[in-house]
């Protein structure tokens, strides 16, 4: 069984009708005489096409412009049309029921300053009332009662439905009125995320791999083939100091200084530490000319705070170890 959606309503759609018998109260008696009551006003949110379909076929709809161009509509049924037109012609709205005609230009016409005075009407209540200021700078342009041009001029995606019942005397005619704004845009705040702190504790419980990389140093080509096992390569005089440690997806997480303590290598972190979402970044290189490239990597693993660092003792051949790279 498919269940009927509930009406949207907003903010927008109670402030409609809390506004809806100042609006045409006012305006109907003082300038047209008319004592009208608001039966019923009810307000929601409606897509276009089902905004338009909610115009019966006998009324004159009078087209708004508002703010950047956009439009707005107020329509009077055919009944209001009448009541309109006999207040006007005969000085008083009779009982007489509504003889069923469509509505025609002269109709539209006899009933534009009604409209016009409601306008009128919402521009002050949208300076006084704080909560109406969105419906500020819409003035009365024509009536429109062709339905094609109705459906053009009316393009935005959704609207806001204020319809009213009103009730023109005890004993008299009751008429329909539609108001139409584009849709008010309400701030939605985003549902705050939902943390599993065993999942946050598990995570940060795993291990990684960590690898520490020396900047890149660039050799002869005759010196690469004419390595052998053993042989000694000098390296650029403060390399140690230019490392980076890395995640398994080499993301650079910060850059530090090699060095040992305790009889082990170790990292001593510098700077502040880089975010691993910034991605894979270059390994630095050492300058040479007419040379290829060699990575030199030392693999690395977490550890305790350091203390002072101790530079690297030397191996063999009257150089330190730190410009010395064993193949």
């Amino acid at each position: 069984m498919v269940r009927p959606s509930k009406p949207k309503r907003g903010a927008s759609h109670i402030m409609l009708e809390d506004i809806a018998d100042s609006l045409f109260r006012g305006p109907a008696k003082i300038g047209h005489s008319i004592d009208l009551l608001i039966r019923d006003a009810q307000a929601q949110r409606m897509v276009q096409a089902k905004a338009i379909d909610c115009i019966d076929e006998i009324a004159v709809p009078h087209v708004l412009e508002g703010p950047d161009g956009v439009s707005g509509l107020i329509v009077f049924d055919g009944v209001l049309v009448d009541a309109l037109i006999e207040q006007q012609t005969l000085g008083r709205i009779s009982a007489a029921p509504r003889v069923e005609r469509p509505v025609t230009e002269i109709d539209a016409a006899l009933c534009t300053g009604f409209a016009a005075s409601v306008v009128a009407k919402l521009a002050e209540l949208s300076v006084d009332r704080r909560d109406a200021s969105a419906l500020a700078g819409f003035s009365y342009v024509a009536p429109q009662i062709d339905r094609a041009s109705l459906s053009l001029t009316m393009s935005e995606k959704a609207y806001d439905v204020l319809r009213l019942s009103l009730d023109l005397g005890p004993g008299l005619k009751v008429g329909q009125a539609i108001l139409m704004f584009p849709a008010a845009v309400e701030q939605v705040k985003a549902a705050p995320k939902k943390i599993n702190p065993d999942m946050v504790e598990a995570i940060q419980d795993c291990e990684l791999g960590l690898l520490a990389y020396l900047p890149s140093v660039r050799l002869p080509v005759q010196t690469l083939l004419s390595m052998e096992p053993d042989m000694l390569i000098a390296l650029p005089e403060g390399i140690l100091e230019g490392a980076q440690l890395r995640d398994g997806r080499n993301s650079m997480l910060a850059k530090g200084r090699i060095g040992q303590i305790g009889g082990c290598r170790a990292l001593r972190l510098e700077g502040q530490a880089v975010s691993p979402s910034d991605g894979p970044a270059p390994i630095p290189q050492m300058p040479a000319e007419n040379s290829m490239n060699l990575d030199a990597t030392i693999a690395g693993t977490a550890m305790e705070p350091l203390g002072d660092l101790q530079p690297v003792e030397a191996g063999t051949h009257g150089l330190q170890e730190s410009q010395i790279l064993s193949v």
